[in-house]
């Protein structure tokens, strides 16, 4: 009887650090993030990326909004227009690059963009 009692006191002690080691050791789910992937001819000297809006994170919404802009007076974008991409996430880019810098560009210069938004990330 002691021997039997033993014996189920290793196993239940061998099974709890194992199952807590492995519960532990799950990947956790990384966080959803915006990426700016290209922009041509020139890089924005300034850029604030727009946030991952909560109802397209809701709806499981990812993908890559492209768009051109052509640089104004003031190193400013003007007529920004979306190209493509999901609607819940287009709205948020147009309002993001109104206030990029291109002070780098020749006013006029036409710039190609796009912005990409994943639910998921690698860790960095």
């Amino acid at each position: 009887m002691i021997f039997a009692f033993s014996l189920l006191l290793v196993l239940w002690l061998g099974a709890g650090p194992r199952s807590m080691e492995s519960a532990g050791s799950q990947p956790s789910a990384s966080a959803a993030c915006v990426k700016l992937v290209r922009s041509e001819p020139f890089q924005p000297e300034q850029s604030s990326l727009p946030n991952y809006p909560q109802d397209a994170e809701a709806a499981h919404v990812q993908g890559d909004v492209a768009f051109h802009l052509e640089v104004g007076s003031g190193c400013a974008p003007e007529e920004i227009s979306i190209d493509d991409g999901p609607d819940l996430l287009r709205k948020p880019v147009e309002d993001a690059v109104k206030d990029w810098k291109y002070c780098g560009a020749p006013e006029g210069q036409e710039i190609h963009a796009t912005i990409a938004f994943r639910l998921s990330c690698p860790p960095q």
